[in-house]
């Protein structure tokens, strides 16, 4: 793993904890559509990675639901213990790529705007990580338009505000890298009219073609 993606995270992270809250205002509508995303009257246990100041958590916990939040930065970690009023929440400080839990721990795996803010070898490795601790994903972030003249303005208004990895994102389809991880999409829907696009997924049995590729490189 590049160490400057650590280093680089904390730092970026840091810096912008004491007002994410005022920033991500805008995101409440599609944080109670994304936990309206689980059809389940029974309490289950829901893992929210890159949980940041812990909004996606909190609209999870709202539901009932036992929720961890994880997230690699102190800073915003601290931030969500401040506003937390819920005793079926609780905080991790841990890296998404070595997740310190049990397979199949979770009833789901969520994360909502933390795959742009990764570079791509670390994208895979969280997404395998989710795998592992649950059979149910959702993964909610940008969706970058197909049409050349909107994907151009699309990117350049999200590279205003996000960080240095987003452009690299945007590159890639979404939708193509959760089948490259044996996620079958069951559910979608959007958020901001199309500008968020929430995948609700389930684990197929077959093995990624990321996790086939690591399995080669370690046997040879």
């Amino acid at each position: 793993m590049d160490e400057s993606y650590y280093r680089y995270t904390i730092r970026w992270f840091g810096k912008w904890a004491w007002f994410y809250n005022f920033i991500a205002l805008p995101l409440t509508g599609i944080r109670n559509k994304v936990s309206g995303m689980i059809d389940s009257k029974v309490k289950i246990k829901i893992l929210d990675v890159c949980t940041g100041t812990g909004t996606q958590a909190f609209a999870f916990a709202k539901k009932g639901f036992d929720v961890v939040g994880l997230d690699l930065s102190r800073e915003m970690l601290k931030m969500a213990e401040k506003k937390n009023k819920y005793e079926n929440v609780r905080f991790v400080v841990a890296d998404a790529t070595k997740m310190p839990f049990e397979n199949d721990y979770f009833d789901f795996a969520c994360i909502s705007f933390g795959l742009h803010e990764m570079p791509h070898e670390v994208r895979h490795q969280v997404l395998d990580e989710m795998k592992r601790v649950s059979r149910k994903i959702i993964v909610v972030d940008y969706h970058i338009p197909k049409n050349r003249l909107h994907r151009w303005l699309h990117v350049s208004f999200a590279s205003l505000y996000e960080s240095k990895y987003y452009r690299d994102f945007a590159k890639w389809d979404l939708e193509e890298l959760l089948r490259e991880h044996g996620l079958r999409t069951v559910k979608e829907a959007y958020g901001l009219l199309d500008f968020v696009k929430i995948f609700l997924c389930k684990r197929t049995n077959f093995c990624s073609v990321h996790q086939n590729s690591i399995t080669l490189k370690q046997r040879h």
